[in-house]
């Protein structure tokens, strides 16, 4: 457990009965912990369902009901994904508005002494948020990550009949390393897993992706996840056919449709310089539009923050009823419709008053 996480503990009176309880917890986890690693002569890995409570006193869930206790280390966690250090500012608005199903379960991989947290999933029809820590004592994990995008990670769904599906990235997530805790807090992103509501489904995270010295490499390992999708983790996805033009640096672009939902503000548009192009020898390419390089001229990046949005810069955002409503970089990759450009931003309170503005001077409405 990391010390943001200790000294919130320390603030939460705890009952005596619950004391108790949490002593018969511990001994009987010990008890199955020592069982098992009897049984197996090979490297064992203690997978147990907790509430968020419960990390204090290791396996103890089942003695907590939702009480204020709960909630304010569940606050501590939705903090730490709501804040500035997670470069995606589609999730820190769904997570203030109370978007998401707690999970509240961890996975100990005893091999790398590594616990991992699992928080909260978010899903839409597009794709899926999963929301997870990984804290340890004796391994330095700065320089592990859960890369889906270009990394050797992977992240898989198993039905209840045993299917399993490889779940594709959907742009390449946000980190966020804690130095002094060390520990490392993931906002996955991959598609779509709303078909598969009131399911009980497992997904897997197969493999760490170690980036050090200039160099990739693997940590093979499988985190497991079990839960029940709930309606809680789902939102719907709304589109506006808008089919509106405007001209800049003397390319005329069609704003062709945007989607609308509590993950994020999803604008397809398409112009002269956003198709896909064909060489002589028949391959494809793609060159940066003007667009693209204006939405990505007010693109920083920072080790403490990630990408974010230089407001002393020209840039693309969209206006809705006096905020401005910034970019998600990080979904810079997803694709649409062949010769289509994608812009993501956060999302939007009020879907009737949205405007693009590209460069100060061009605005147009997203509406009809």
């Amino acid at each position: 457990m990391n010390n943001q996480v200790k000294r919130e503990l320390d603030k939460i009176e705890i009952p005596d009965e619950v004391h108790e309880r949490a002593k018969l917890g511990v001994k009987k986890a010990k008890a199955e912990f020592g069982s098992n690693k009897k049984k197996s002569g090979k490297k064992s890995i203690v997978y147990k369902r907790l509430s968020i409570v419960a990390v204090s006193f290791l396996l103890v869930a089942s003695i907590f009901m939702f009480t204020p206790a709960l909630a304010a280390v569940q606050e501590v966690y939705d903090k730490i994904f709501s804040s500035q250090h997670i470069d995606d500012a589609g999730v820190r608005k769904a997570l203030t508005s109370g978007e998401g199903q707690a999970l509240e379960q961890t996975y100990y991989d005893e091999a790398r002494d590594i616990t991992v947290n699992y928080e909260t999933v978010l899903t839409d029809d597009k794709e899926t948020k999963l929301l997870l820590t990984f804290q340890s004592d004796s391994t330095n994990l700065e320089n592990y990550y859960i890369d889906l995008f270009e990394g050797v990670s992977s992240i898989s769904l198993i039905t209840e009949n045993g299917e399993k599906k490889a779940l594709d990235n959907v742009g390449w997530g946000s980190r966020y390393y804690n130095s002094e805790a060390n520990q490392v807090a993931e906002a996955l992103s991959f598609e779509s897993i709303k078909k598969y509501e009131g399911q009980n489904i497992r997904l897997e995270i197969e493999n760490l992706t170690l980036y050090e010295d200039n160099e990739k490499g693997k940590v093979e390992t499988v985190w497991p996840l079990e839960l029940n999708l709930e309606q809680s983790a789902i939102s719907d996805r709304k589109v506006v056919e808008v089919n509106k033009e405007f001209t800049f640096n003397d390319i005329t672009y069609t704003i062709r449709r945007v989607a609308f939902s509590a993950l994020e503000t999803r604008v397809v548009i398409a112009g002269s310089d956003t198709k896909v192009l064909t060489d002589e020898n028949g391959m494809k390419y793609e060159v940066m539009s003007e667009l693209e390089k204006q939405f990505l001229h007010a693109r920083e990046i920072s080790e403490e923050y990630g990408y974010t949005f230089n407001e002393e810069k020209s840039g693309v955002y969209i206006k809705s009823a006096g905020e401005q409503i910034v970019p998600v970089f990080s979904k810079g990759e997803v694709m649409a419709g062949e010769d289509e450009y994608v812009m993501t931003f956060a999302p939007v309170e009020d879907r009737e008053d949205c405007i693009l503005v590209v460069e100060e001077n061009i605005e147009v409405p997203l509406t009809k």
